[in-house]
């Protein structure tokens, strides 16, 4: 690292780039110096606009050309674990990583033999978790008062049906299987993190069904049902057929908290927390306000203070791994109708 600030390297110019390009530009201890995308359009595109010293169409290229503190891969999910090696291999050992981290069990315990080999950092780019709505819910549910956690539901469906993926979304690769598309390695890698985070506990056995779409071959449904080692229940709705959701609720002993929109927030939000007095029928609720943030610009900020400060990450990478485990599980639930039982004693 050079001038105090840590150059990066971007790869992936589609649209969510655009997300880590403006967050790069409000934290100053980071510069965005290339970019790459095999698209040489969109790579050059975006270098005009941010004015970015120098674009690339391979990845390769930028690794050898460039001398980088880091990288944030926002591609997607099936090229994670390839180009995770190749990043290692060139010596650039800090890497944002954009979700899911990778589609696999198998893939996720390779990805992190190879950052404990290579003494490297890697964080997956999980931007809710960074919001202070959460942080407020993390407060909440750790009071004395609250009580334990009984069960979690989480929620991410939006209504996007197969029909009109040959128009409106005929470059998603959410819809297309050899991207890695899917809504378990979009909408429900949230969901699982935040059900995981909270329940504080491994996952012990899961159970899953839904829905592949005909003319995709991706999964388009997906409902699960996570139990937890020490007792706690979690919920799991995401699904292209369903109406607009993005919902964290926590019920516990003696309260329900309720995050309406958690996964993308763009505005302010309000958390609310049901609670009763003694007489069944007298429910109190409490609001909290969370005012406007770009998760973004924190989770860019929490990547470099890592690097720089060597602060704690707020996702370090065994959770991910876990997650990637617990999608695995839930996907190989609903493929061969069965119950799945987890079982981590290959991983530490």
């Amino acid at each position: 690292m050079s001038d105090g600030l840590l150059k990066i390297g971007l790869v992936g110019c589609g649209q969510h780039s655009h997300e880590h390009f403006n967050a790069a530009e409000l934290v100053s201890d980071v510069k965005i110096t290339s970019c790459c995308d095999i698209d040489k359009s969109k790579a050059k595109s975006c270098a005009e606009q941010y004015h970015i010293q120098s674009y690339y169409c391979d990845i390769d290229n930028m690794l050898k050309n460039e001398k980088l503190d880091a990288v944030i891969l926002c591609t997607w999910p099936i090229q994670h674990a390839e180009q995770i090696q190749k990043c290692l291999q060139s010596g650039v050992k800090n890497i944002l990583c954009e979700k899911s981290l990778a589609l696999s069990a198998s893939e996720a315990a390779s990805i992190w033999k190879m950052v404990r080999e290579n003494d490297a950092f890697i964080m997956e780019a999980c931007k809710y978790r960074h919001h202070p709505a959460i942080k407020k819910i993390e407060e909440l549910v750790s009071a004395k008062t609250a009580g334990k956690i009984d069960n979690i539901k989480a929620a991410f469906s939006n209504y996007e049906p197969e029909e009109l993926s040959d128009t409106d979304f005929a470059n998603d690769w959410r819809f297309k299987k050899e991207c890695g598309g899917g809504v378990p390695y979009d909408w429900m890698s949230y969901l699982v993190n935040g059900c995981n985070h909270f329940a504080g506990a491994l996952p012990r056995r899961v159970v899953a069904s839904g829905g592949i779409g005909a003319k995709s071959g991706v999964i388009t449904r997906i409902f699960g049902m996570i139990e937890y080692e020490n007792g706690v229940t979690a919920f799991i709705e995401s699904s292209k057929d369903a109406s607009f959701s993005e919902e964290l609720q926590l019920n516990c002993s003696n309260v329900r908290i309720n995050l309406p929109i958690a996964w993308g927030i763009y505005g302010g939000v309000t958390i609310k927390q049901t609670r009763r007095k003694p007489e069944w029928d007298y429910i109190l609720t409490d609001t909290f306000e969370i005012g406007e943030e770009n998760a973004f610009v924190l989770q860019l900020q929490n990547f470099a203070d890592v690097i720089i400060k060597n602060e704690q990450p707020v996702i370090p990478l065994h959770e991910s791994v876990i997650n990637v485990m617990t999608i695995d599980a839930l996907v190989t639930s609903m493929n061969e109708n069965e119950i799945v039982i987890m079982d981590f004693t290959e991983f530490s």
